[in-house]
């Protein structure tokens, strides 16, 4: 906090602003969390939470001048927001088909009575009724910012923030439900709300309705809340079905005997399983990626392997395969379990395996609600499998077992494979599949032999993914059309929100360069995220810790610039440009290589640098304005737009956002440098913005 000299510090209101700021980004993740648990598709577009948030602050700060009328829209807004989920939970939310693109989705026959609705009125619903939620908070919160120095405000917004992230940070760790989500965030809400208490009450009621509906939209099956999933158990003979936000995910199965003689399913399972194993008959060490419930652990320990390390990113998955699979694999001491990211334990492990398995990583949902990537895309790229054959005997075998429902999501492994052992993989394709259509077996010429003969669709070329595009599911450079149609929505909803919400506001002007260092800001940390995740794991904890560290270099950025007198915008400027083209220019796999202290120093500048120089200017810029609450609304509503640009990386590939973020701050320079950046601000605003 950097409250001004001349200013009377105001304890109640510091409270309630970082309180707010508390609450938006707790429901924030929450509601990042929820929404596509129970709406399947909407997880695809899982960042339209994350812009709603910001389209819902930036006119509700224009708007802080009606807080009090603002503030009932809130609780109203939530429920209302429940309701649909659990309304749309009961439909089959369909995308337009595109041959460009496959989206996992519902992965079983389902009753021609199940009501369908495209998934761009869902969209518009959810993303209008999120929306209102932060502009009714934000509006509270813009009603305590103008009472401070404009980055006094700004710390304790910034302060509140990471308090929400540790806090929802605490009950993802405990696997806590969502009513007990809804339930604290909102009761917290009326705790702040206490000295009114008609509203107060209200909120009250909206918290026990809110998880009443967060439990009846649960269903009668038992949840378990993951990091990543909401996960069903379904218990049938000899097996046992986990689904994740309501599809299909994977079998834990019996494999005994008995089990495979009765069932025919499970005698062709262990074929599938066993099959690439023929071409190396013995195996002492392997590792197993996406270990999951202990299928493939099941298969290897039937070999007679003696070492086994098993990778799963997902801690919940990997204890009901603790728990329920019938075989107890992770039981055995010879296995030896692994909670971490698939390529980030690639980089960490230094043994050597005769056997690698890629266990089909098919991820049903994505990397962050900042970003369009899944979990998996970075396992499936060239990187990714030369990571894996560096970790391999001389001799070595890399299996990789894999769903694709399109030819061309084959061909793309075919040819990563042929590309990183410098010759064809073996290939099975089995129509009438079970977990898997499509087995790859790739190592030296002597460990394969001879490459049976091959659909010529899986070997015509295809576009390889790697760390900068990394699409597996994508035909090519492309943006699929359902992102189109679902943007397009955004963005209409967006222009009537202003228009509705903020017409009398805009009549000043907008504040333009505030608005392109949100564009720019989003883009560069969309990519910071994706950087870290390459450097530290695709794991939900680095992604809190990297959205923790980004906020803490904003509060520092704020501490240093409120200390100075003037700023030197053209050394910030030229700072930054050259930090964003440094990390342009260096590719990430020139750092994968180096040691554990070398990539947190590079790795860290790499992201740190451009981060701290633009949080410095947007200090300096903030501290400048006469109204503060005005600029950073301007600034949340440009980083919507920064939003839909962050799914360009499909046309041009993730470092482009680099490219698009420094475009994106020359135009502020332009417009910025003839402004006295360190001119001081009015301790708080006199007029309406």
């Amino acid at each position: 906090m950097i409250p001004g000299p001349d200013t009377t510090f105001d304890r109640e209101s510091a409270t309630k602003l970082a309180l707010y700021s508390f609450l938006i980004l707790f429901l924030e993740l929450a509601l990042i969390r929820y929404i596509p648990a129970y709406v399947r598709v909407f997880g695809f577009y899982i960042n339209l939470v994350l812009m709603a948030t910001f389209l819902g602050m930036g006119v509700g700060l224009l708007n802080r001048q009606h807080a009090a009328r603002l503030a009932w829209l809130g609780p109203a807004a939530f429920i209302v927001l429940l309701a649909m989920v659990k309304i749309f939970a009961n439909v089959i939310v369909t995308s337009p088909p595109d041959q460009n693109e496959y989206l996992w989705s519902v992965l079983y026959e389902v009753s021609p009575t199940v009501k369908r609705i495209g998934i761009t009125p869902v969209v518009g619903v959810l993303f209008s009724l999120a929306a209102l939620v932060f502009l009714s908070l934000s509006a509270l919160l813009g009603r305590e910012f103008v009472k401070f120095r404009a980055l006094t405000a700004y710390s304790l917004d910034i302060i509140g923030s990471l308090a929400g992230i540790a806090a929802f940070g605490a009950l993802s760790i405990l696997r806590a439900p969502p009513y007990v989500w809804f339930l604290s965030a909102i009761l917290l809400w009326a705790v702040v709300a206490l000295p009114q208490r008609r509203y107060a009450l209200v909120l009250a009621a909206s918290a026990v309705a809110s998880a009443a509906l967060a439990r009846w939209t649960a269903g009668p099956l038992p949840e378990y809340w993951s990091p990543y999933y909401r996960i069903n158990v379904l218990e049938q003979e000899s097996r046992y079905a986990v689904n994740v936000n309501g599809s299909f995910h994977q079998y834990m199965l019996d494999f005994s005997d008995e089990a495979a003689a009765k069932h025919p399913y499970i005698r062709g399972v262990i074929q599938d399983y066993q099959r690439p194993f023929t071409l190396k008959p013995d195996i002492d060490t392997a590792l197993v990626l996406g270990a999951g419930t202990g299928n493939d652990i099941v298969q290897l320990l039937a070999r007679g392997v003696k070492y086994i390390d098993a990778v799963e990113i997902d801690p919940v998955i990997r204890d009901l395969g603790v728990q329920l699979h019938f075989q107890r694999p992770y039981d055995d001491p010879r296995v030896h379990s692994i909670i971490d990211d698939a390529r980030a334990f690639l980089r960490k492990t230094s043994r050597k395996y005769d056997v690698i398995v890629f266990g089909t990583l098919d991820s049903q949902t994505l990397l962050s609600g900042m970003t369009s990537l899944r979990l998996d895309n970075y396992v499936y790229t060239k990187e990714s499998f030369e990571a894996a054959k560096s970790r391999l005997k001389p001799d070595g075998l890399l299996v990789t077992y894999h769903m694709s429902p399109y030819r061309y999501i084959a061909s793309k492994i075919y040819h990563l494979l042929d590309d990183t052992f410098n010759g064809p993989p073996a290939v099975n394709f089995d129509p009438d599949h079970r977990l898997f259509n499509y087995t790859f077996a790739a190592g030296t010429p002597n460990t394969i032999g001879r490459t049976q003969e091959v659909h010529p669709r899986i070997t015509a070329p295809a576009v390889v993914p790697t760390d900068d595009w990394p699409y597996l599911y994508v035909r090519h450079h492309t943006i699929p059309r359902h992102y189109i149609n679902v943007l397009l929505v955004v963005l209409v909803i967006t222009a009537l929100f202003m228009l509705a919400g903020a017409r009398r506001q805009m009549k000043g002007g907008i504040d333009i360069p505030m608005f392109f260092m949100g564009t720019g800001f989003l883009l560069l940390e969309t990519k910071s995220v994706t950087e870290m995740s390459l450097l530290f794991g695709s794991t939900w904890v680095v992604n809190m810790l990297v959205f923790a560290s980004i906020l803490v270099m904003i509060l520092f950025a704020n501490y240093v610039t409120a200390k100075q007198r003037d700023v030197d915008l053209n050394l910030l400027f030229g700072g930054l440009t050259a930090s964003l083209l440094a990390a342009f220019m260096i590719p990430v796999r020139d750092l994968l290589w180096l040691n554990n202290m070398g990539q947190w120093i590079l790795g860290g500048l790499m992201v740190a640098l451009p981060i701290f120089f633009a949080a410095m200017i947007f200090a300096a810029l903030l501290k400048s304005r006469p109204q503060p609450a005005r600029a950073l609304a301007y600034n949340l509503l440009g980083a919507v737009i920064g939003g839909v640009l962050e799914y360009s990386s499909m046309l041009f590939g993730v470092k482009a956002l680099y490219l698009m973020a420094l475009v994106a701050y020359l135009i502020v320079y332009l417009l910025a440098r003839p402004r006295s950046a360190g001119a001081p601000s009015a301790g708080a605003e006199s007029t309406a913005a």
